[in-house]
């Protein structure tokens, strides 16, 4: 009977160990389990926020690469839109007259004249334009004279409301002003023609003089 109850003790004192060590590894393993997760926790974060910090960078790029785009596209646009603008509008009232100045005002200096074959002063400038084009006026003001001068040709006479005098030349007989004429600037005086006398060897033009307080003065001063 007596060793019948020490092997019975014997029995329960391994039951209640082997219990132990079972309750022992799984409290264990729960703590391994818990901490290697927590741990993963703690890793995975910063991944997260690097991913964001990425994403920021990666959108703030292409923020700015649209909004680069943006600004070349409507430079691109208003540049065009300027040269546009700039081709409808020209930059002086030349196109009053003419295309191009084929021969300069002089005062010192003596230019060549192809119908007298000499070097002189040319006191006004020679536009070109072709026989019949409209030639315009390049101030407000009034016609004082018409007439036909001795080397020019048919001459409209206008004086400004400031004062200057403007002489355009080489027009044909059918004008569109008479003297006493107020006029405004833009305004067509009359039609390029073939009257003039001392410059019948140039291109098709008209010749244009300003005189401010009687004395020559170079007409580009107005044109421009």
């Amino acid at each position: 009977m007596k060793k019948l109850l020490q092997k019975d003790g014997f029995y329960l004192a391994l039951f209640v160990f082997v219990s132990l060590v079972a309750v022992g590894g799984v409290w264990f393993t729960k703590n391994n389990v818990d901490e290697l997760t927590s741990n993963d926790l703690l890793v995975e974060e910063p991944k997260k926020e690097q991913a964001s910090e990425s994403e920021k960078e990666v959108h703030l790029i292409k923020n700015n690469e649209d909004k680069k785009e943006e600004e070349v596209v409507q430079t691109s646009t208003e540049s065009k839109e300027n040269l546009e603008t700039a081709k409808k509008e020209p930059q002086d009232k030349l196109h009053f007259l003419g295309s191009e100045i084929t021969r300069s005002y002089s005062e010192k200096e003596p230019s060549y004249s192809k119908t007298l074959d000499v070097w002189e002063i040319h006191k006004g400038i020679d536009v070109s334009a072709k026989e019949g084009q409209e030639v315009k006026s390049l101030l407000n003001g009034k016609v004082v004279d018409v007439f036909k001068d001795d080397e020019h040709g048919i001459s409209v006479k206008v004086e400004s409301d400031n004062k200057l005098v403007v002489v355009y030349s080489n027009l044909n007989e059918k004008l569109n002003v008479k003297k006493g004429d107020s006029i405004k600037e833009g305004q067509t005086l009359g039609l390029v023609g073939k009257t003039t006398f001392v410059e019948t060897k140039e291109d098709s033009h008209v010749h244009v003089e300003v005189f401010k307080e009687e004395k020559s003065i170079d007409p580009m001063t107005i044109i421009k």
